[in-house]
């Protein structure tokens, strides 16, 4: 009992005070209805359409656009039925059900329409918005939490500018829609996420700036600008990445702030230079930590499904605002660092798992590191498969990533789906030409310290602990180990040496090739075996080198 009451303290008493006052209120007011008819005053141009993310192949082939017209509906690699009081699946999971809500399957209708103008497109968008507005007349449940709101209007506006007249033309279905969207934008009004804040108060905010600016409410737009704004100051880091520090994230907020500089282009140039400057940073970062990865880079709450693949996001920002990205090594805010060789990138997380107060995305994988091949994702990290379910805490543990476990303890107290209580401290990094280093104290207490050089044919890696100390290296798909005389060997699918790991003597390697431990998800809703690598020792503070010899060859990789 004393100790799940300090893992409970542990974790409150990051929260800001604030926080705290906004969660009680909302655990009192957050069952009440929504109200969830209103008559839209006005409304305006909303240019949010971006060809070269909306029509991008990348994005185009999540969805399929023939399901769609049958009625069904394929999210995180499961399918529905959307339908029915509340458009709730049960047997889903609840991110399932949110992504339902999100109604961001529409976008691809629009997209194939602006490819094809066939009335079939447009006509099963209508439906689909008149089925959402019908079965969701009890203003409760998923449909109207305010981050699936944020989301939906925004998405909703974008098709809506793809569309263009062939919507406005449809008079009375036109009508319904706006009188509900503005039902939505009143709501979300009253219930920003400000227990919450993150990711969920920066989407609350930029939807309801949005919609002042198509529902021509110049006060409201003037009131959440400044909110908006002091926002991205806090949320976006002197080095450009977004302080959740996932990756999956920082390109989603990106995403968000091209629309919205966008849409305010016409009417507010002062912030869209405000925000054109921010937008050139989270681009610089985004290109420099993924560019070579091959994709995503799976650190905390991350998948390649969610946010919008970075070569649409770099096509897009080259169009529309003419930004190339300014390549870098080291992100001390954030705490990532890059090593770039011939036919290698490596990126290592040496940051904390901020922000402080809401570290919900945060993984166990301070020190780990991802490695790429000739372009090709070598040595991974688990990934995110899930939100809910037996695999999460897994997912967030140190094992699940390419760092050390101490005596067989976590770095961080990951709890629950979302939270973080005692968890670790003093971290630092730093790079210097082909060396990259990092070293942090674990919530026990520990210290870990780790360095990782580039010498133009090997990767050696550097850790420094005490205790009992067990590495993990988690192979992507498409390769695997194969054991020789206290070596491992990284092979392809077609039998190709890749390279040799070299541990020191007295180490004990292992090869898990089955169980929790090989569970890898590159994307959400996606879970595959791989092969991983323990390798362990008595450590006593001294430095410990594993090392790993690549070969020359580029065959079959």
């Amino acid at each position: 009992m004393w100790k799940k009451i300090d893992r409970y303290y542990q974790t409150l008493k990051y929260l800001k005070k604030s926080q705290i006052r906004y969660l009680v209120r909302s655990r009192l007011t957050g069952r009440k209805k929504a109200a969830t008819s209103a008559q839209a005053p006005a409304y305006g141009d909303l240019p949010l359409w971006i060809p070269r993310l909306d029509q991008h192949p990348d994005y185009r082939k999540r969805f399929s656009v023939e399901e769609l017209l049958e009625g069904k509906v394929t999210l995180l690699h499961e399918s529905g039925h959307p339908g029915g009081t509340g458009w709730r699946e049960p047997e889903k999971s609840h991110l399932w059900n949110f992504n339902l809500h999100y109604l961001e399957f529409l976008i691809p209708l629009v997209a194939a329409w602006r490819e094809e103008p066939d009335r079939k497109y447009y006509e099963c968008f209508r439906d689909y918005c008149r089925r959402w507005i019908e079965d969701n007349r009890e203003g409760t449940g998923d449909g109207w939490h305010p981050y699936t709101i944020s989301l939906r209007l925004t998405n909703l506006w974008i098709c809506l500018d793809g569309f263009g007249e062939v919507v406005r033309e449809d008079k009375e279905f036109f009508r319904q829609l706006n009188d509900s969207m503005y039902a939505q934008y009143l709501h979300l009004q009253k219930r920003l996420e400000l227990h919450l804040l993150g990711n969920h108060y920066f989407e609350n905010l930029k939807a309801v700036m949005l919609g002042a600016l198509y529902f021509k409410e110049p006060g409201v737009y003037d009131a959440y600008k400044i909110r908006l704004s002091d926002e991205i100051a806090e949320q976006i880091l002197p080095d450009g990445v977004h302080y959740e520090r996932s990756l999956m994230y920082h390109k989603l907020i990106l995403e968000d702030l091209m629309r919205t500089a966008k849409a305010v282009k016409p009417a507010d140039r002062l912030l869209y230079q405000e925000l054109l400057g921010t937008i050139q940073k989270m681009a610089d970062a985004m290109y420099s930590l993924e560019e070579g990865l091959g994709r995503t880079p799976l650190f905390n709450d991350a998948g390649d499904n969610v946010a919008r693949s970075m070569t649409s996001l770099l096509a897009a920002l080259r169009e529309e605002f003419l930004i190339t990205p300014v390549p870098g090594q080291a992100f001390p805010d954030a705490g990532y660092y890059c090593l770039h060789g011939k036919n290698i990138k490596i990126l290592m997380d040496a940051g904390e798992i901020a922000p402080s107060y809401m570290p919900g995305h945060g993984h166990c994988d301070a020190l780990s590191f991802e490695l790429s091949w000739c372009g090709k994702p070598l040595l991974v990290n688990s990934g995110t498969g899930q939100y809910q379910g037996e695999l999460r805490p897994y997912f967030r543990s140190t094992a699940a990533h390419n760092t050390v476990v101490i005596d067989g303890e976590e770095q961080s107290e990951c709890w629950g789906e979302h939270r973080v209580a005692r968890r670790i401290s003093q971290v630092s990094g730093q790079a210097e030409g082909d060396r990259i280093r990092g070293k942090l104290l674990t919530c026990t207490g520990k210290p870990q310290g780790r360095s990782i050089e580039w010498n133009g044919q090997s990767v050696e890696i550097w850790d420094q602990v005490h205790g009992f100390a067990q590495a993990y290296f988690h192979l992507a798909p498409g390769f695997f180990y194969e054991e020789q005389d206290r070596k491992a060997q990284i092979r392809s699918e077609a039998g190709d040496l890749v390279c040799t790991v070299q541990v020191a003597p007295g180490d004990h390697i292992t090869v898990h090739r089955q169980g929790r431990i090989c569970s890898y998800a590159p994307e959400f809703g996606r879970i595959e075996q791989t092969e991983v690598l323990e390798v362990s020792w008595p450590a006593d503070g001294s430095e410990h080198m594993i090392q790993l010899n690549f070969t020359e060859t580029r065959k079959n990789i």
